[in-house]
């Protein structure tokens, strides 16, 4: 398993910024080039199961999520079917006076059972790469 973790900081709302990065069935109109395919198969309070394609440094993942979220703070997302399944996310989101703080943690659990590939140095590039690009559509 790939443990990564970073901090991000952004120039908008914790609300916006929460919102963004837990509207998951937009994620295909605001970052095509890493999701090319989100189904929702249940919504239940604070938390949703959705069917992801997901790519990342030339590789399509397909995975089922289970979203948790807790306004505006804390989104988890644990991967509990598919390519990466036992990989587990968790994003907090804090107010830094008008700014927020996003800290990703991140165990991404790359199986023997796949056949896909990676180095870590890569994987976790293209892991900070998407968050930046989640950053460009939340500061617009």
């Amino acid at each position: 398993m790939s443990t990564i973790s970073f901090e991000k900081t952004v120039n908008a709302d914790i609300q916006k910024t929460f919102d963004i990065l837990t509207d998951f069935e937009n994620f295909e109109k605001i970052l095509p080039e890493y999701y090319t395919s989100i189904t929702t198969k249940s919504v239940r309070d604070e938390s949703s199961l959705v069917v992801e394609h997901l790519h990342l440094a030339g590789n399509e993942f397909i995975i089922m999520a289970k979203h948790f979220m807790k306004s505006p703070n804390i989104h988890e997302m644990r991967v509990v079917g598919g390519d990466i399944k036992g990989s587990h996310i968790i994003e907090k989101i804090n107010d830094l006076d008008g700014k927020t703080k996003i800290t990703v943690d991140a165990n991404i659990n790359i199986s023997k059972r796949t056949k896909i590939s990676f180095q870590k140095p890569d994987y976790e590039n293209e892991i900070k790469k998407l968050y930046q690009k989640f950053i460009v559509v939340i500061e617009k």
